[in-house]
């Protein structure tokens, strides 16, 4: 490998390890429906199908599907993180002004 590709095989393993984090972060949300703690994951799984379609020659799908999949796994894990904080905060705002 030659070393300019150094810096993208790197970027690459970060954003990989952090929709992973993103992940499983979104399945401990135990107050989300089912469906919605599995989708991250289930979009992760499907782009890293398409990129391990590489392997094999097949090509298109994965230029195609795998990256868009990757970046709508870690917006949405971001989108149900921050839909979490907004709701604690709402509620603990709740409970400070109950008092």
């Amino acid at each position: 490998m030659p070393l300019s590709l150094m810096p993208i095989a790197l970027f690459a393993l970060a954003f990989l390890v952090f929709n992973v984090v993103l992940c499983l972060r979104v399945w401990r949300m135990t107050e989300l429906p089912v469906w919605r703690r599995m989708l991250p994951i289930l979009l992760l799984c499907t782009a890293l199908a398409a990129s391990s379609g590489r392997a094999w020659g097949v090509t298109a799908a994965a230029e195609a599907v795998a990256f868009p999949l990757n970046a709508a796994t870690a917006l949405l894990g971001m989108y149900e993180l921050d839909r979490r904080r907004a709701r604690r905060a709402v509620a603990g705002g709740q409970a400070r002004s109950s008092s």
